[in-house]
């Protein structure tokens, strides 16, 4: 099953004598369960491409259905709802609120989509529990390393149980064994959970477990190759 569909995607920034185009008109296919891989050197375009099938960003032109659902025509509100109940982030800066623990951390998109406090909670615990960080419910971020902070952004992005976990540059702020640990977890996620999994990385090794790789360069798709 195809679940993300993007045809002739462009994104340009400014106006004028300024503009810039970052996306230059690409055609992606995303299939259910898939483990896909976007690489290419810093400014090729890959983290504003996995925006713009996040819902992260819109288009300046070009289609995008995720889910059966024509992203480009969503409201604010449904797009927001869209957001919380059907897909997963994680960023390389991990984006965790410094004074909440990391339960409340996990919980708070839960209680966003309409849950009580404590069945929020409990979701939360057992997220954080399988991200391998049974007991750490009441560190704040400042108390966790960064390759646990980055589990318990995967906790919260798992959590809501989305069709798709898009990760952008997961691994780099972290050392090469935190840095695999979290590959290593997104991999199980892909593989025992079948989570589809759209990941942006420039670390060859951390694409290993990619089923298809897809190479941008100046905004444009050049190459694919399956693994």
């Amino acid at each position: 099953m195809e679940l993300i569909q993007a045809h002739n995607i462009r994104r340009s920034f400014g106006t004028g004598d300024l503009r810039t185009e970052v996306l230059k008109g690409i055609d992606l296919t995303v299939h259910e369960g898939e483990y896909l891989g976007i690489m290419g050197k810093s400014g090729a375009g890959k983290s504003t491409l996995l925006y713009q099938l996040s819902l992260l960003d819109t288009p300046t032109e070009g289609a995008i259905t995720v889910a059966g659902v024509d992203i480009l025509t969503l409201k604010e509100v449904k797009r927001t709802n869209f957001r919380l109940r059907t897909l997963g982030y994680v960023f390389q800066d991990y984006a965790l609120v410094p004074d909440l623990t990391a339960a409340e951390n996990v919980l708070l998109p839960i209680v966003m989509r309409g849950a009580s406090y404590a069945e929020a909670l409990s979701t939360a615990n057992k997220s954080i529990d399988e991200v391998g960080l049974r007991g750490k419910y009441n560190n704040l971020p400042s108390e966790l390393s960064g390759g646990e902070q980055q589990r318990v952004a995967i906790a919260r992005a798992i959590a809501g149980k989305p069709k798709i976990l898009f990760a952008d540059e997961p691994t780099a702020n972290l050392d090469t064994a935190s840095g695999q640990t979290v590959i290593d977890l997104i991999t199980c996620l892909n593989r025992e959970y079948k989570l589809t999994v759209v990941m942006v990385t420039h670390e060859r090794e951390y694409a290993a477990n990619c089923h298809r790789l897809v190479h941008m360069e100046d905004g444009l798709l050049v190459g694919e190759e399956q693994l």
